[in-house]
């Protein structure tokens, strides 16, 4: 899938050059719809590739601000949908990031597509102890407790619209680098999902 989707996105900004200020906004807009569907695609090969083979990280210290950003550059939200970062300036997490960025977006991305309507989306970085905690949560409507505890089993889903394997590969990516993905939701109350990191 990724050489496909590599070659559409090289004709995709080719395009872009190539009209240059000469294009009208209907074509810009589809060129920018055309461009996220492949973003989106590869994202789906990424998880489908983590999904299939043993998630090996290689650790290293990474800056915690730099990686939510990293992570929120890649999700597109709504107009309706508020994302608030709360991250301390200097905050590392030992682990590998490319594989805890794929885990932020899936799990972002879950509770954005989880809000039919205006939500709120918030990440807030902490430790507690010597432990880390990523904590994601949302206001959406929350799941039932037979829902939550499958939330994470691989191609399970409530909507049609979707694969069901990003909570799947999220937690797989955690437990790589030697972390914990923890759940909580209630019906109408909204989702927190947290990830827990141990020292380095």
């Amino acid at each position: 899938m990724r050489q496909p989707l590599s070659v559409m996105r090289a004709a995709v900004y080719s395009l872009n050059q190539h009209l240059g200020l000469s294009r009208d906004e209907k074509a810009r807009r589809y060129l920018g719809l055309l461009l996220r569907e492949v973003e989106e695609l590869n994202s789906v090969a990424s998880n489908l590739a983590t999904l299939a083979g043993a998630a090996v990280a290689e650790r290293h210290v990474a800056d915690l601000e730099m990686l939510v950003a990293a992570a929120l550059e890649r999700v597109e939200t709504r107009p309706n949908v508020t994302i608030e970062a709360a991250v301390d300036p200097g905050e590392v997490l030992f682990c590998d990031s490319s594989q805890i960025r794929l885990a932020l977006i899936n799990v972002i991305k879950n509770s954005i597509q989880s809000m039919p309507g205006e939500g709120l989306v918030r990440i807030v970085c902490q430790h507690a102890g010597r432990e880390a905690r990523i904590v994601i949560s949302d206001n959406g409507p929350g799941m039932t407790e037979e829902v939550r505890a499958r939330a994470t089993e691989p191609f399970f889903t409530t909507s049609c619209y979707r694969v069901g394997i990003g909570l799947t590969v999220a937690q797989r990516l955690v437990e790589a680098c030697g972390g914990k993905l923890a759940i909580e939701s209630t019906p109408g109350a909204g989702t927190t999902v947290t990830l827990t990191f141990p020292p380095y």
